[in-house]
């Protein structure tokens, strides 16, 4: 018999930054010529352009939810996408519900992350749903690759010689509609992550102003973020760029001379799409570690730990950027 094309469904149940990772292994599946489809989050359903893979499809169902409502939900999309054949299912999530989606689609090759020392029971179970495992450390150690790396081990299966690739000529069309006018203008990421990354809001005030002096700035904000971005407005002055929609955001981001943004989905944008970047990361526990995991991927960029003095050295590190 004729062997069958592989066609592949990624399960990616996570925030954009985490999809984002994803774009070295779609590029290596493009040029295997491997039929591509993925699994997003609805907020994040626009991560890519149109004609990075074939298909988008929106999970419907609830994160971290094994009630019966949900794990229902999670099977009629499994017939759904059952109906659709795939060779291999690659589960690049940890949430359950990714596992129990995987098994419901029913491809002959399922393949996803167990950690059996650390999560003996999950492991177990997730086996199970996969008939295939790749070790992933659950706890965040102090050798730690970057997730585009670790997210590749899913596909080495499928992409032959491929290695996770930094070549900015096949990632950057993966996130953009069409290319945008340069802007010769920094932008710089006003989110409420700030706050949550435990970094207070007079701090980033001072950012703003300390960029203001020798750049021209273009503050980007998500609409729903637009109460945080207010307040940085009052405090500097300088109007925020509000957006509705993924794609005209990622294209603000790629246009940029510049990027000053905190360990966000702009950070991934801007790794992706070759946009400089300096960004901005919390002190924490095991902090080498988390900047190896989550350092932009694809281009120049420099990082800055958020203790004493971090808007100073944010800005020297912008001014260093632009001079090379």
């Amino acid at each position: 018999m004729p062997e069958v094309s592989p066609s592949v469904l990624i399960i990616r149940l996570d925030a954009i930054g985490d999809a984002l990772a994803l774009t070295p292994s779609i590029a290596a599946l493009r040029r295997q010529a491997i039929a591509v489809d993925v699994v997003l989050r609805r907020a994040n359903a626009n991560a890519f352009a149109p004609n990075a893979v074939r298909d988008v499809i929106v999970a419907g169902f609830e994160l971290r939810d094994g009630s019966r409502s949900n794990r229902n939900a999670i099977e009629r999309l499994g017939r759904d996408l059952r109906e659709r054949r795939y060779s291999h299912v690659l589960v690049a999530t940890e949430d359950l519900g990714g596992y129990r989606l995987a098994a419901a689609a029913g491809a002959p090759t399922r393949i996803g992350f167990e950690d059996p020392w650390t999560k003996p029971l999950k492991a177990l179970w997730s086996r199970r749903m996969l008939t295939k495992s790749v070790y992933r450390s659950a706890k965040l150690t102090g050798r730690c690759e970057h997730e585009c790396v670790t997210l590749f081990k899913l596909v080495e299966p499928l992409a032959g010689d491929e290695k996770p690739t930094r070549d900015l000529a096949q990632l950057r069309p993966l996130l953009l509609e069409s290319e945008p006018a340069p802007d010769d203008r920094v932008a710089v990421q006003i989110t409420d992550k700030w706050e949550r990354l435990g970094i207070p809001l007079d701090s980033v005030v001072e950012l703003v102003r300390r960029l203001a002096a020798s750049s021209e700035l273009h503050l980007l904000s998500s609409r729903s973020e637009s109460a945080y971005a207010q307040s940085v407005e009052r405090a500097t002055g300088i109007a925020v760029s509000y957006f509705d929609d993924l794609p005209s955001w990622k294209a603000a981001i790629a246009a940029a001379v510049a990027l000053v943004a905190p360990d966000s989905g702009a950070v991934h944008v801007a790794g992706m799409t070759g946009t400089p970047v300096v960004a901005v990361f919390p002190p924490m526990a095991l902090y080498d570690a988390w900047v190896a995991r989550w350092a932009p991927w694809a281009t120049v960029h420099r990082i800055v730990r958020a203790d004493n003095g971090w808007p100073a050295r944010a800005a020297d590190a912008l001014a260093l950027l632009r001079s090379t």
